[in-house]
């Protein structure tokens, strides 16, 4: 190498380095502090992950975790020794919704969030609302009255996580289903219409869904008549002792009277993470007279109108 060269070489090293040298530290971008909507936190609702936004080493240490939380179609679910707690499930109109709620001061909320409690049932639900009027929710299952306050535990920890997240501008991660995936479906109106299920349930309802579109309610949760439609991701149901298996609609299906009531599962594809061991189904609940006869004859209508 010449003395021109080698010193354009050196020249060129001793100006990079005085250049990395004198530039100033970049400062860290300040996290966001605009209203936070649910759309924008969470993008589509129809494909949200809601498992990815839970803190799982918080939680642990917390409760800790009998198992390992587990996606569905607009939610997340995860057990703790002595409750189940399930978290998601897009709803708008949360004003008009939860218009008696109960106020829970958080010191870790901003951007116009805010969180309420529900009960429903003596099980205690918390629902984080958004800026535009909609919200997500922790829901909790207990057995013995001496759960109430692990589950309440575990609720809180689980909607503080995802605040974490939420207000630090975390995306939220989404389940990639297929074409033919019953994800894609509404479950107000791909498989019944409302004067259907009316004349089945022997009085006049109307469906009402969330924003995940991936379940729907015609009656009221507390009625002595409701149908309940769901799409989700589980074990491939089988039958048992209280299961029995069925051909409805030409597909196998597994029915379940339960406490007066009736539940029918027909299975679909494999779900969106084959490692999990999951597939789709879709889950008929009725509560009415003759409550399986009922579900049995939705079947028959509805489960010829899913994907192949």
């Amino acid at each position: 190498m010449g003395r021109s060269t080698a010193f354009a070489v050196l020249t060129a090293a001793v100006l990079v380095l005085t250049g990395c040298a004198a530039a100033p530290p970049v400062a860290p971008a300040p996290p966001p502090s605009s209203p936070l909507t649910l759309r924008e936190a969470l993008g589509d609702p129809t494909t949200v992950d809601f498992c990815g936004l839970l803190d799982l080493p918080d939680l642990d240490d917390a409760l800790p975790l009998e198992s390992r939380p587990s996606p569905s179609m607009g939610s997340c679910s995860f057990r703790t020794k002595n409750a189940l707690i399930s978290f998601g499930f897009p709803e708008d109109r949360a004003q008009e919704r939860l218009a008696g709620a109960t106020p829970v001061a958080r010191q870790d909320l901003s951007r116009d969030l805010r969180v309420v409690r529900t009960d429903l049932e003596g099980q205690p639900l918390l629902h984080l609302v958004f800026a535009d009027d909609s919200s997500i929710r922790v829901g909790t299952f207990f057995t013995s009255p001496g759960s109430a306050s692990e589950a309440l535990t575990a609720a809180t920890k689980t909607l503080e996580g995802a605040v974490r997240s939420l207000v630090a501008g975390k995306q939220a991660a989404h389940l990639g289903y297929r074409e033919n995936s019953l994800a894609r479906l509404d479950a107000c109106s791909a498989l019944w219409s409302d004067a259907e299920v009316s004349a089945r349930l022997g009085t006049a309802v109307a469906g009402k869904g969330d924003l995940s579109r991936h379940r729907c309610f015609w009656g009221e949760q507390a009625a002595d008549r409701l149908v309940r439609l769901e799409f989700g991701l589980g074990p491939r149901p089988k039958a048992a002792a209280s299961v029995q298996e069925e051909t409805l609609g030409g597909r196998k299906s597994f029915v379940q009277e339960i406490s007066g009531g009736c539940t029918v599962r027909t299975s679909h594809i494999e779900g969106p993470g084959a490692s999990r061991n999951q597939v789709e189904h879709a889950l008929l609940a009725v509560q009415a007279p003759n409550a399986c006869d009922v579900a049995r004859e939705l079947a028959n209508v509805a489960w010829p109108k899913l994907p192949a």
